[in-house]
């Protein structure tokens, strides 16, 4: 990062950031791999640490990466939340060593610890996405959840589409910054290799009946609309039998949908062209991008907020049919430049955009250059770290900087 000023060896001349978010790696998710980007790259810069909740266990602390880590003590979940008196505790106890803190929403527990804790300082959101499902909750949260925002410096949040979908974020939009999520850089390096390797072979020509390799990765749940892709198979078998031969899904994940899809995949007989392939490593995982043609991104409802697997494929040169929910989600992959973007929870277009990938090979390649020339231009993680880092400095300037 070296478009900005670091501020020395002496760590008490650092800004001194707090990354609050509801878990921590090694869980992974969009939430948790983008705090500990943020946590780990700005930490030759500022003094970095985090604070997390878990699903039940005692309190710990270690250090991922240089990066020091408290786990709060859970007694475990209730309504998706972790119970957890000890996060509000900790906060309140060491709320003070902080500049910073940068608060990942939505998680109502952190929520709850700002305002306990009598922090003083700044306070950053990062929006990842509303609250959508759970109304009742959100009932009793959404008091908290407006003061936060009133409360907050600055609100971080991905696309313009984020903050205009959104009802609780639009009132505060003065206060939002655009912060585009950034392809993690271990994902970038894995793409240039596979794309330096892909040039040094023969080009390809397209076959008169070509193959198409479908890809899904992501949690087999409601909002991902896993059985709207599943219902577009099921009436390509029907009406299109003949491409149908043509065509494997594979996906990737699991989820509290998996019985009832595997068992729709049984019942219409589709096994022999979509297979289930639960958790995966990080390397089955990049084989399985290697090898699909497309990425299907089929979301249905407003928790899906941007899509970070779509930066994956992407980066690989592939192209996503998406959808147009009033989200990130289709900035990130536009319309008929690198994929196609469909209304969301209709298996007709669907099943339409996977013909049409099927049928059109050498227009889907092209998507996909400019799929990956689209991550290189906006979406790395050096850029995203450039933008989170001037907006701590410029909420919360340091004296050196104010006088040169």
């Amino acid at each position: 990062m070296n478009t900005h000023k670091k501020y020395g060896n002496d760590t008490n001349n650092k800004l001194k950031v707090l990354q609050l978010g509801k878990q921590y790696y090694p869980h992974i998710g969009g939430i948790e791999v983008t705090m500990q980007q943020f946590a780990e790259g700005i930490q030759d810069s500022m003094v970095s640490h985090v604070l997390a909740s878990q699903d039940k266990g005692p309190a710990r602390h270690t250090i991922i990466n240089g990066v020091p880590v408290y786990y709060a003590k859970s007694w475990g979940i209730l309504a998706s939340l972790p119970i957890s008196w000890d996060l509000i505790r900790y906060l309140r106890k060491h709320h003070s060593e902080y500049d910073i803190i940068h608060l990942h929403m939505p998680f109502p527990l952190g929520d709850l610890a700002c305002l306990l804790s009598g922090f003083k300082g700044k306070l950053v959101l990062y929006w990842h996405s509303d609250v959508v499902r759970q109304k009742k909750a959100l009932l009793f949260y959404k008091p908290l959840m407006n003061w936060t925002l009133r409360r907050a410096d600055a609100i971080a949040i991905a696309t313009q589409g984020n903050i205009d979908g959104s009802p609780y974020v639009k009132p505060f939009e003065k206060k939002c910054v655009r912060i585009p999520f950034g392809l993690r850089a271990a994902w970038e390096e894995k793409s240039d290799r596979y794309w330096a390797e892909k040039e040094t072979l023969p080009a390809v020509s397209h076959k008169e009946n070509p193959s198409l390799h479908l890809l899904f990765i992501g949690r087999l749940v409601y909002y991902k609309g896993c059985d709207v892709l599943i219902a577009a198979m099921e009436a390509i078998k029907t009406e299109f039998p003949l491409e149908l031969a043509s065509i494997s899904l594979h996906l990737v994940g699991t989820g509290a949908m998996e019985s009832e899809l595997k068992k729709r995949v049984a019942r219409a007989a589709l096994n022999h062209h979509i297979r289930f392939l639960g958790e995966v490593s990080d390397s089955v995982l990049e084989q399985e991008i290697r090898r699909c043609d497309v990425l299907v991104f089929p979301s249905v409802a407003n928790s899906e907020a941007f899509g970070l697997v779509q930066l994956e494929a992407m980066a690989f040169g592939k192209p996503v049919i998406n959808t147009s929910l009033p989200t990130g989600v289709p900035w990130v992959s536009l319309h008929k430049k690198t994929g196609l973007t469909i209304p969301p929870n209709n298996k007709k277009a669907l099943q339409k955009a996977i013909l049409w990938m099927l049928k059109n090979p050498g227009k889907r390649c092209q998507m996909g250059i400019v799929a990956r020339k689209r991550i290189k231009d906006e979406f790395t993680q050096e850029q995203m770290l450039n933008r989170i880092m001037k907006l701590y400095q410029d909420i919360c300037p340091r004296q050196d900087e104010e006088n040169p």
